[in-house]
């Protein structure tokens, strides 16, 4: 990403650019060298490349802590330097909206993404969480998660059958929450491993007062405008077979 030239040259004409990439950073200064910066550049190269669309991948952490279920509207208040640079670019590209009319810029806002690698050998989330309830259920060692800790995971699969769809609408400065519309546990996911495995691993809960019903983003809008709303139950418990299946693939990316 800090390599334009090399973008450059690769970008010839193009139809849409869909940014995906993140360059991560420890503290503000590199967030917004390292993230925010080469986030724009990469906006006003594809502007000057001729692209008609530029899709930016940003993430629920702009809109910080949920204290109530939220849609797009809500206001950003990210509690950590990742969704402030997000909502960073994200006001970038509504600002290139308003300087160039005629390219349709927009902003997708993924959760939780996993899925199976696209290619053997290619890299997963790097979250651990799922790893390690794979690897303690099959060594049948005690589990310790957060009574209630969960989120909206969303299957790669599925988030790219929203980039597909606003590729091929004629939105221009929105934003659209990338979720499935249910709240899966890590308990849950727990539970899954131990029964596929038939584990004796026991499931710790520690509890933080956080409630039994989740605050949830409102995902009404893929729905509403793409005929789009996605449950991850089943891929989310595939995803735990495949990692229990296949241990290469995520032993050496232990903590």
């Amino acid at each position: 990403m800090e390599d334009m030239d090399a973008i450059k040259a690769v970008m010839k004409k193009p139809d849409a650019v869909i940014h995906v990439a993140l360059c991560w950073g420890d503290t503000g200064p590199d967030m917004l060298v390292n993230e925010t910066l080469t986030s724009v550049k990469l906006i006003e190269l594809s502007v000057k490349a001729g692209a008609k669309h530029f899709i930016f991948t940003s993430s629920t952490a702009t809109h910080g802590s949920l204290l109530q279920t939220a849609d797009e509207s809500a206001r950003p208040r990210p509690n950590d330097f990742y969704g402030a640079t997000k909502g960073s670019v994200e006001l970038f590209m509504s600002a290139y909206s308003a300087y160039h009319k005629n390219i349709q810029f927009n902003t997708v806002r993924p959760g939780y993404t996993f899925g199976d690698p696209v290619v053997p050998g290619a890299s997963m989330e790097n979250d651990k969480r799922f790893f390690n309830i794979c690897d303690r259920a099959k060594a049948g060692k005690p589990i310790e998660l957060i009574k209630n800790d969960g989120t909206q995971f969303i299957w790669a699969g599925d988030l790219a059958k929203i980039y597909t769809k606003l590729l091929q609408s004629g939105f221009h400065n929105e934003t659209f929450y990338g979720l499935a519309r249910n709240f899966v546990t890590w308990e849950q996911i727990a539970k899954w491993a131990v029964e596929y495995t038939r584990s004796k691993s026991k499931i710790n809960l520690k509890d933080l007062g956080w409630g039994d019903r989740p605050y949830l983003f409102n995902v009404d809008n893929i729905k509403k405008h793409f005929q789009l709303s996605f449950n991850s139950d089943t891929q989310v418990k595939e995803h735990v077979e495949f990692l229990l299946e296949n241990p290469k693939t995520y032993a050496k990316k232990k903590p």
